[in-house]
């Protein structure tokens, strides 16, 4: 919806825009909080360098997740359209799409194993970047929920602040201003969070958001239209490890590829299959 309305050259730089709203938010935030109210005590100063630690890994996800190419299968190989195959086929780039993958009809591309098109990135979200997105969430949350502390451990003299003068002036506006803040650094924090956590536990069952939609129209129509997703699930560390890699220094760091090329999936057998396996058996 939002992206329908923005200009292109909008859609271009906004993920530049928004990053230098975050920091405008952040570090003036740290100013009139820690450096011009706190006691500047160990406890804060922890507080400050985990949230613009985590400020700066949010700059460098968000970077690897709007430039890098999240998936997009080449259009160089033109395939004629085959009705027996019609879930391979996209009609629009006219291509036998491998399994897993989708087409987005904003970048107008077919992506591998593609999860959304995100317009805070101007960029899909595919098997190629979908880490960078994760790291996104869980940077960005760390970092308010760290400024939330920051503003939690002086609340007591933001709220003397605000008192202090019987008439209106700026000290009072700007001290119930980051009062304020400090409960919307907090909710944004815990939206984020929630929102990360709903990505990571689509990536220990190795699913995507598409994969999770088709599933809850299935329930809701008690129709089948799509193969059974449980054959890619191989169990929580092969899943994590197949997008975040096997190095743990590397875990939290918007670096790297996924263990697989997006063409060939590792699967397990499906529970039809096992049904059909059994039966024979017995027969």
């Amino acid at each position: 919806m939002i992206a329908e309305i923005m200009p292109d050259v909008v859609k271009k730089y906004f993920p530049l825009m928004l990053s230098l709203l975050v920091l405008f938010i952040y570090f003036t935030f740290v100013y009139f909080v820690f450096i011009q109210i706190s006691e500047q005590s160990m406890i804060e100063w922890i507080y400050v360098f985990i949230g613009t630690f985590s400020i700066l890994m949010l700059f460098w996800a968000l970077f690897q997740t709007s430039r890098i190419d999240p998936g997009f299968i080449p259009k160089s190989i033109l395939t004629e359209y085959d009705e027996t195959r019609q879930r391979d086929y996209c009609l629009q780039c006219r291509i036998k799409r491998p399994e897993r993958s989708h087409h987005c009809s904003k970048c107008k591309r077919c992506v591998l194993n593609m999860d959304h098109h995100c317009v805070w990135t101007s960029n899909c979200i595919g098997l190629y970047n979908r880490k960078f997105f994760i790291l996104i969430l869980f940077w960005g949350s760390v970092g308010m929920l760290q400024a939330t502390f920051l503003g939690l451990t002086n609340i007591m003299a933001l709220w003397n602040r605000i008192w202090v003068y019987d008439s209106l002036d700026f000290n009072k506006v700007k001290a119930g201003f980051i009062f304020l803040m400090t409960f919307s650094q907090f909710l944004n924090g815990f939206g984020l969070y929630y929102f990360f956590w709903s990505n990571f536990k689509l990536i220990t069952i190795n699913i995507c958001t598409l994969d999770q939609l088709i599933l809850d129209i299935e329930a809701q129509t008690k129709r089948k239209y799509h193969n059974d997703l449980t054959i890619y699930n191989l169990g929580f560390w092969y899943n994590f490890q197949f997008y975040f890699g096997k190095n743990p220094f590397f875990w939290f760091i918007p670096v790297g590829k996924p263990l697989g090329d997006g063409y060939n999936w590792d699967k397990k057998v499906s529970s039809r299959e096992m049904s059909e396996t059994t039966l024979q058996i017995m027969e």
